[in-house]
């Protein structure tokens, strides 16, 4: 069956992306594949596993590539051995930028990352803490400089579960190159089920929907990179790059969006202050319930030490 090309907004693959991830949330699954199926009909996307807000139809729904047609994955394959030394010398992770990846993505269990990358912001402490992976990574412009996504370590402790999702855009692809690979972890992209390989690379187009599951007994450490899509044009590539915002307005805009007015850092505790509107919001809240604090566990809202259903 052909499907139409697609002729939706941004807009209503926003709506429907925030649908059908409210249905997985909740877990119906089922009736989260007929909205995406719908959402395929109604010429939203072209693939109901392929789910990006930021979608450019002219590429094929592909979810996973022959690592041997790109250059870098030799570059990287041939310099594991050094980056898998620089890496072996890492006994607390904490302690060597490791940070908690601590978002709706993870089901369960635990999930660090050292960032070198953001959409062409190199993150020196980063490189500074992993100069041979970073003299790596910066050997492939597409991945690091002229990059639109991410560089970054990425360790994954056993009984770990990143629930389904789709990555932002189809414009660029995700490639893995295993460092440290035990048994037990698994990957699926689309209905492909995929296993790292120490020293080997995988490659993949992340706005398919994709999981991971580590059931094993010891962590899994990859070099995660995203790549501009080979299949992109000229025009259309410059014209990704020259759109990324500057690490300073993705903070302002981040703020902006949860109500943060400002941000401390005190050694390893990190203090967010509402801004003047969400601060009279809360404010406002708490003098009606007679609270001096509020926290949210679960979903719930509690005051001082009481649970209140809200």
């Amino acid at each position: 069956m052909t499907h139409p090309a697609p002729r939706r907004s941004q807009d209503v693959r926003t709506r429907y992306t925030e649908l059908i991830n409210a249905l997985q949330a909740e877990g119906d699954h089922d009736a989260a594949r007929r909205c995406a199926a719908l959402a395929v009909e109604q010429g939203v996307w072209r693939h109901p596993a392929q789910r990006p807000v930021h979608y450019l139809p002219s590429i094929p729904p592909r979810p996973v590539y022959d690592p041997s047609a790109f250059w870098f994955t030799a570059h990287l394959q041939e310099n594991h051995a050094a980056i898998r030394a620089e890496l072996d010398a890492v006994t607390d992770p904490a302690g060597q930028g490791f940070l908690p990846v601590e978002e709706p993505l993870l089901g369960k269990g635990r999930w660090e990352q050292v960032t070198f990358y953001e959409a062409g912001h190199r993150f020196d402490d980063a490189c500074a803490r992993f100069p041979v992976t970073a003299a790596v990574i910066e050997g492939i412009p597409e991945a690091a400089h002229a990059g639109s996504g991410v560089a970054t370590l990425s360790w994954l402790y056993p009984g770990t579960h990143i629930v389904p999702h789709c990555g932002g855009t189809n414009a660029r692809l995700r490639v893995h190159l295993g460092l440290k690979v035990p048994e037990g972890p698994v990957m699926r992209v689309g209905e492909e089920w995929l296993h790292w390989e120490e020293g080997r690379c995988l490659v993949f187009d992340d706005s398919f929907e994709h999981e991971v599951r580590h059931e094993g007994t010891e962590p899994r450490v990859v070099l995660l990179l995203d790549v501009t899509h080979p299949a992109l044009d000229e025009h259309t590539r410059d014209a990704i790059l020259a759109d990324r915002a500057s690490f300073e307005e993705r903070v302002v805009g981040f703020m902006r969006r949860q109500g943060i007015g400002r941000v401390e850092i005190d050694d390893d505790a990190v203090r967010l202050f509402a801004d003047r509107s969400t601060a009279s919001l809360i404010h406002r809240h708490l003098r009606e319930v007679g609270a001096s604090a509020v926290e949210l566990r679960d979903g719930r809202l509690c005051y001082d030490e009481k649970i209140l259903h809200t």
